[in-house]
């Protein structure tokens, strides 16, 4: 019998603001206590431009504007070497307008300078790290497709394999 994992197609971005990037800090599963990308689900019928923009308007109340796709990444999390969940993750660039954010449902957001990034990747999901690294960081323009195994541990996350 086959093992039942959940896939989700969702889409996130740092949104960037002058030099800054914004963060949201979990407060709901998978990653809880991590600081991660802004983004989410796609609903049936909406592209995933009209996605980033509508969740980050609800996750963090900030009027962006889509700049372009960065990055496609497949990202399996595996729970006691177990798929669990398997993630089509659109890596959205987006730009803010103002950096006035609120924090909603989602957790507490936070702007971070490239230098902060680069320096404290120990409290990200590491993926998100490496997508950061990878598509804004490195500034890759292409749309490579990225594979991500990431490994749940009681309540830590481990990142086994990121690459194309």
């Amino acid at each position: 019998m086959k093992n039942k994992c959940q896939i989700i197609n969702a889409v996130i971005s740092p949104v960037i603001y002058k030099d800054k990037f914004l963060l949201i800090k979990r407060i709901k599963p998978p990653y809880t206590g991590l600081w991660s990308l802004p983004g989410g689900k796609l609903e049936i019928g909406e592209h995933p431009q009209q996605t980033i923009v509508r969740e980050i308007r609800e996750e963090t109340g900030l009027s962006v504007t889509f700049v372009s796709f960065r990055g496609i990444v497949s990202e399996i999390l595996y729970d006691n070497n177990r798929p669990q969940t398997q993630f089509v993750i659109w890596v959205c660039e987006t730009r803010a307008k103002s950096d006035k954010i609120k924090e909603f449902m989602e957790g507490k957001p936070k702007w971070f300078t490239r230098e902060e990034l680069i320096k404290n990747p120990k409290n990200m999901i590491p993926s998100d790290y490496a997508m950061i690294n990878e598509f804004f960081i490195k500034n890759k323009k292409s749309l490579p497709i990225h594979k991500s195994h990431m490994h749940k541990n009681g309540k830590s996350y481990s990142l086994e394999y990121f690459g194309k």
